[in-house]
């Protein structure tokens, strides 16, 4: 059997889960990956991965035309761009990732026209993201010159209108509205967490990794840390992924300037020159930690467990918020999987993957988490055996060979 993943954005981090579930099935059956591309070249991390097959076309991201009719007529190729894509599509299922009209959308597409089954896979709340920006949007709006009522309406008006002319942006309001409407559309549904499973149904399935490859004893610790100019007396605090105001950096970041120790050090693993929020993430860590902050750019998936291989412990500060109610990490599991001490907040189903083997705190408070984050530097012992026991529990619940399991189950009806 032949299973087509449909990814919304294929240059994008979107793109991780659908790597995953392409990687996993890629035991057992014949997969490709399908999407648009919304920039010139596959997501970085996952782009030297020659291993799955990708099917695109590319959808840029460009300034909104000065008249809306032209951006109606891009909208419209960008129509005929998908209908051309689904036609390419040659598939016996499809799997597509996240309820968007670019993935989930494109599957409805080829599900009608071809009858081939389509799952649908849920690893975020969209619209839990879209309340968080309508918030940040909505206080910064608070701050502009009041220009009148007539100025506020026309205001508004034009932001309806950007939003409908640009729905297959997957960033896009419209996009993610419309798509969780008809989710009941597909014919089975899989999801990352029990809040999604809760809200729309389904077999939950972790994100999980590959426990052979994040395995600590492939790996020199101490060859590592010399590559990385850490000293013998440094302890390395370690964030990795892609950064978010909702994935609680600014409270690690605090919590590190109370931990006065000044062999402390952190390492900020994902952050981008082009990202707004990761240049400021990067100089309040610099005007606060100085030399004790390092930043890392994104870097390929087979690079993460080297570089948590010098960690000493992980942070995973999520805030409670809309954004990240819906959302579980991945890098929890690779943390897991590495043997890593980890000290997480309590969000989401955090408290119960790290049960016994990590240790939980409360989000948004700084002194908390930099209370825990010492508490497990002070006490080695004690955090080598929680690192020990969520690579054990990793390897029983969240590795590749727990999710294939899974997964075929879920497929076996469409063979």
């Amino acid at each position: 059997m032949k299973i087509a993943i449909l990814s919304p954005n294929l240059s994008k981090n979107g793109l991780g889960r659908a790597y995953l579930l392409a990687k996993v099935l890629q035991r057992r059956y014949e997969v490709e990956v399908v999407g648009p591309l919304f920039g010139d070249e596959i997501w970085q991390p996952v782009r030297k991965d020659t291993s799955i097959p990708y099917k695109c076309t590319k959808l840029m991201q460009e300034p909104h035309p000065p008249w809306p009719h032209k951006e109606l007529m891009r909208s419209f190729s960008v129509c005929s761009k998908l209908n051309d894509l689904a036609k390419r599509i040659d598939a016996d299922a499809l799997y597509a990732s996240k309820p968007l009209l670019t993935s989930f959308g494109l599957g409805l597409l080829k599900k009608l026209r071809d009858r081939v089954p389509l799952v649908l896979d849920i690893d975020d709340w969209e619209m839990g993201s879209v309340k968080r920006y309508r918030i940040n949007y909505s206080a910064t709006a608070e701050s502009l010159p009041n220009r009148g009522r007539v100025h506020n309406q026309i205001r508004h008006f034009g932001s309806v209108l950007v939003s409908l002319e640009r729905i297959y942006d997957p960033s896009s309001p419209l996009n993610a509205g419309i798509s969780e409407r008809v989710t009941q559309f597909a014919n089975k549904i899989t999801v990352s967490n029990t809040y999604l499973r809760a809200k729309f149904g389904g077999e939950i399935i972790y994100h999980g990794r590959d426990t052979r490859a994040f395995n600590p004893n492939r790996f020199d610790r101490e060859l590592l840390r010399t590559k990385y100019n850490i000293g013998k007396e440094d302890r390395i605090v370690m964030f990795l992924g892609t950064p978010g105001p909702h994935k609680g950096i600014m409270d690690l970041i605090q919590s590190m300037a109370l931990v006065k120790n000044k062999n402390v050090r952190l390492f900020l693993v994902g952050l981008s020159d082009e990202n707004e929020y990761s240049v400021k993430l990067a100089r309040v860590a610099k005007q606060l930690l100085r030399e004790r902050f390092t930043a890392f750019e994104e870097i390929p998936f087979a690079r993460v467990p080297e570089l948590l291989t010098v960690a000493d412990v992980v942070a995973i500060p999520q805030e409670r918020d809309s954004a990240s109610v819906g959302q579980l990490p991945a890098k929890v599991f690779d943390s897991m999987a590495m043997a890593k001490p980890i000290v997480a907040t309590n969000v989401n189903d955090l408290p119960k993957i790290l049960d016994g083997c990590g240790r939980i705190v409360e989000p948004g408070n700084p002194a908390e988490l930099a209370t825990a984050i010492a508490y497990t530097l002070s006490n080695p012992e004690e955090a080598g055996e929680m690192g020990q026991l969520a690579r054990k529990r990793c390897i029983e619940k969240y590795s590749w060979d727990a999710l294939e399991s899974l997964l075929v189950n879920i497929f076996k009806d469409f063979n």
